[in-house]
């Protein structure tokens, strides 16, 4: 999902961010250790997620403000619907084997990545639903979702909250799902643009705090794996709700201006057909991480230049 308008910063920060979401599902830098991993994979690279969703968001409110809230749900599931066939090949052998209500789960949350389409979706139908809300109202909710996702990801660490693994099973994460992770961010980006905070913000004060957010996430992501008494994964960490907002204002701060979407486009590429790449290699190589992250992203790359050459990049991205 785009914006009409061409930011060179966002479609700058939007393309580093896809090449961080395939670090965390290929990490080139898991050679070098736990440490390494920490701080990339588990830490600095799931920026991704909820800046990618902050911009959703703040998108979204545009669409609202032109009474095609509901065309942006329409088109963020047709989306969905679209790259879930894409990647049926790939995740059929999984339906054959599961029972009923595990595809289920798959075809509603999304094989893999696609749980953020799916999440995405989700969320800004409740936000379009609600959109009418004072902006008091509205951040309530996105705090209160988000304090839920931190309160259920220390839970877990902490061996205070053990989820129903019944219910809570890939691709339902109970704290990485549309609820604790997709709508606070989403409704954050949507109030930042009816608001008008960046305009508000200075550039100075948000590189202090895009600085100052980095690195809270590489410090609780070093925190968690040191102190919590169970594993837990990393989407849902305090520090990202100053580091992501951060960034995302201030890309929006930065001038500069694109008249092509190409940037745009191999972002979108890279991070909706990675997977595609990482699932076979994965399966059918002994390849290492770095190698596997290569090819990912070169693939990636090569693929997305087709699809912009066939015209398709507006259909599938």
């Amino acid at each position: 999902m785009s914006s009409a308008a061409r930011s060179r910063a966002v479609d700058v920060l939007k393309l580093v961010l896809a090449f961080m979401v395939v670090g965390i599902h290929a990490n080139p830098f898991a050679p070098l250790g736990r440490t390494a991993i920490l701080l990339t994979g588990d830490g600095l690279f799931r920026l991704g997620v909820p800046i990618f969703l902050l911009f959703n968001g703040y998108f979204l409110q545009a669409a609202v403000i032109r009474q095609r809230g509901w065309g942006y749900v329409k088109r963020a599931g047709q989306l969905y619907v679209l790259w879930m066939l894409l990647y049926l090949p790939l995740y059929w052998p999984l339906l054959v084997a599961r029972g009923p209500l595990q595809n289920l789960r798959t075809l509603v949350f999304g094989y893999w990545h696609l749980w953020y389409l799916a999440g995405m979706v989700m969320a800004a139908a409740v936000i379009v639903a609600i959109s009418h809300w004072s902006t008091r109202a509205l951040a309530w909710v996105s705090a209160l979702t988000f304090l839920g996702g931190i309160l259920v990801t220390y839970g877990i660490a902490w061996d205070l909250i053990t989820p129903n693994r019944a219910i809570f099973s890939d691709p339902l994460s109970p704290h990485r799902n549309p609820v604790f992770l997709c709508l606070p961010f989403m409704l954050a980006g949507f109030l930042f643009a009816r608001e008008a905070v960046a305009d508000r913000l200075r550039i100075g004060w948000l590189q202090v705090a895009a600085a100052l957010g980095v690195a809270l996430v590489l410090a609780e992501s070093l925190f968690l794996a040191r102190f919590a008494i169970k594993g837990v994964a990393h989407d849902n960490m305090i520090a990202l709700g100053l580091a992501a907002p951060a960034l995302m204002l201030l890309a929006l701060k930065l001038p500069g201006t694109l008249a092509s979407r190409a940037l745009n486009d191999y972002g979108s590429g890279i991070y909706f057909i990675h997977v595609a790449f990482c699932a076979v290699l994965f399966r059918f190589t002994d390849f290492g991480r770095p190698a596997i992250y290569a090819y990912a992203v070169a693939g990636s790359v090569l693929l997305t230049w087709g699809i912009r050459q066939a015209g398709l990049a507006r259909r599938l991205f």
